[in-house]
């Protein structure tokens, strides 16, 4: 009876990668933490999920449910894989030793990792950042370093919930590190990002969108010398997602209590939704705003487009329209405005391309006499919904769209 045979016998609790006799002991013995997962792959491409629990330069110590009697390929990085076969009675439960039969790699075979490959599987980001730092310029060294641990600290974490990849960057070729290895990122926006940091000698951050539209990455460059650095590259779709989804909802909580306030009469509506309603009726003049001057010209214009309008009418819309295109020149710089016929109903329409009303602010922007922000409607709003019949507002980061309903009735 072998070791491991009399050791599951007598001592079933024992952890196989804590013995000598299980992988032997050296400076290329090590026990990764957390353990490295991959898939051992047989001859017909059927793949059984693992752990390496500890590893030396020629066998690895794994966790599976893989049959230990088999030979089978574990692809570490893009052109890194190793050929292993099981030793079926060299471990227990379903832990076993499986030695390195071959190392393929894109330049050479082996028989065995070479030292920079056990260091890439076995050290943290943090230990590898300690190494890279060292060659380091003294005055940058401590500042880049720190920042680069925090990153990785902050990509470990995200490596747990398997959103994350930490590469480096060196000679216009990336090397993973840690983290997700199968992130499927648009490597060339990846490489532009680096080749930036390296020249400016600067951290650089950006964040990209897959060319499906499918995907959204967070990547943070962060240069080591003049011809390498550390990638940082986060999957933060999901993440996104669920920022949208709480901001959708959070937005339908103030639509419903504004609607209710003013008995319907202001409506905050979505970028789509504001699209057909400024899009209904014929236009009857179009106009712009972008000095103090346009404003009493824009008034001017809609009194000869509305000569037998009842001056009290003309006098609301007159004023309303300028409060509206006031506020797209304060807040925005400047915007766009028209008028729209739709049976006995004059819409007044203005548009800016600032940085819109923040969704915590819209209530008081709103419905606050005098209340005025940066990026408010200011108190000219609540003299807006008092002369309109309907208000429509749609707000966010690319502009505002502020829509004015007039009931004509018969006076036109």
């Amino acid at each position: 009876m072998n070791r491991c045979q009399e050791c599951a016998q007598k001592e079933p609790e024992q952890k196989c990668w804590e013995c000598d006799y299980f992988v032997q002991p050296g400076p290329l013995r090590k026990v990764p933490s957390p353990p490295i997962k991959v898939f051992l792959e047989d001859e017909k491409g059927k793949k059984y999920p693992a752990k390496i629990l500890v590893l030396n330069t020629t066998e690895f110590g794994i966790e599976t449910e893989a049959p230990p009697a088999g030979r089978y390929i574990i692809k570490l990085q893009g052109h890194l894989w190793v050929e292993v076969a099981g030793v079926p009675l060299k471990g227990k439960n379903k832990v076993h030793i499986f030695d390195i039969l071959r190392v393929h790699r894109k330049q050479n075979d082996s028989t065995r990792l070479n030292k920079e490959e056990f260091h890439l599987l076995t050290g943290s980001a943090g230990e590898l950042i300690q190494e890279f730092s060292r060659y380091l310029p003294e005055h940058i060294r401590n500042p880049l370093k720190e920042k680069l641990l925090a990153e990785v600290e902050k990509s470990e974490l995200l490596n747990a919930l398997k959103v994350g990849r930490v590469m480096k960057y060196e000679k216009g070729r990336f090397r993973h590190l840690s983290g997700k290895n199968d992130l499927d990122m648009p490597m060339e926006e990846a490489e532009k990002l680096m080749r930036r940091a390296l020249r400016e000698a600067a951290y650089r951050r950006e964040v990209i969108v897959s060319a499906d539209g499918k995907k959204v990455f967070d990547l943070h460059g962060v240069p080591f010398d003049y011809k390498s650095g550390g990638l940082l590259a986060f999957d933060v779709t999901e993440v996104i997602e669920k920022e949208r989804k709480m901001y959708q909802q959070e937005l339908q909580a103030y639509r419903d209590a504004i609607s209710a306030v003013t008995g319907e009469r202001l409506q905050l509506l979505s970028k789509d939704m504001i699209e057909k309603v400024i899009a209904e009726g014929s236009e009857l003049i179009r106009g712009e705003v972008w000095q103090a001057h346009d404003i009493p010209e824009a008034r001017r214009r809609v009194r000869e487009i509305l000569p037998n309008l009842d001056n009290h009418k003309r006098h609301m819309i007159e004023l309303c329209l300028s409060e509206a295109i006031t506020n797209a020149l304060k807040h925005a710089g400047g915007g766009y405005w028209h008028l729209r016929r739709l049976k006995e109903i004059l819409r007044v329409i203005v548009q800016d391309n600032g940085s819109g009303i923040k969704t915590s602010e819209l209530a008081r922007a709103t419905l606050m006499q005098h209340y005025s922000t940066k990026n408010s409607l200011g108190c000219g709003f609540t003299l807006m919904l008092y002369y309109a019949d309907k208000i429509y507002l749609a707000t966010g980061t690319s502009g505002t769209t502020l829509v004015l309903d007039f009931n004509l009735s018969s006076d036109c």
